[in-house]
């Protein structure tokens, strides 16, 4: 049973740390193409065609977002550090592992949150032109596979349709 309730810690730790990992990458260095191109600001400037003070203003969002993100991501290496310290002691406590799971959840949410209230953040700055070309990229980039679930996502969706109860 304890054994069985680390696996499990682990998991959910795992996940959360997947989870949290691609939504850092999508803004402050993402390694991957379209969401790459819609944190580049230089990027948005040549597709939406930005006007110089768009491109500083989206530029100073950009900048108070990775320090939003970097923020986040210190709470939740700290609190990934403090499971370690708990998932190895005896006896185990599940309570804590939760409070801490917990928190490792808040830490990716505030990272997700940061990210949305950005996004309507530049929608903000746009014209009605910029805007929906923007809402397109967005659309676009947010409706693929995110790259970070097992076969590039609703893999337990088809497992669930072709299972015979």
């Amino acid at each position: 049973m304890k054994a069985r309730m680390v696996w499990l810690a682990l998991v959910a730790v795992a996940a959360i740390a997947v989870g949290y990992v691609a939504a850092r990458m999508w803004i402050c260095g993402a390694t991957g193409s379209d969401v790459e191109r819609l944190q580049d600001v230089s990027h948005l400037a040549r597709v939406l065609d930005l006007r110089p003070d768009q491109v500083t203003a989206i530029g100073a969002l950009q900048k108070n977002l990775c320090g939003s993100l970097a923020a986040c991501c210190a709470r939740h290496c700290a609190c990934r550090k403090e499971l370690a310290s708990v998932l190895v002691a005896d006896p185990f406590d599940s309570a804590r592992a939760r409070e801490i799971r917990e928190s490792l959840c808040r830490a990716y949410a505030d990272s997700e949150m940061a990210t949305l209230e950005h996004i309507r953040n530049i929608r903000a700055l746009l014209d009605d032109w910029q805007r929906a070309k923007f809402d397109r990229m967005i659309t676009e980039s947010l409706s693929r596979a995110c790259g970070a679930c097992p076969g590039g996502g609703c893999e337990c969706e088809t497992r669930s349709a072709g299972a015979k109860h």
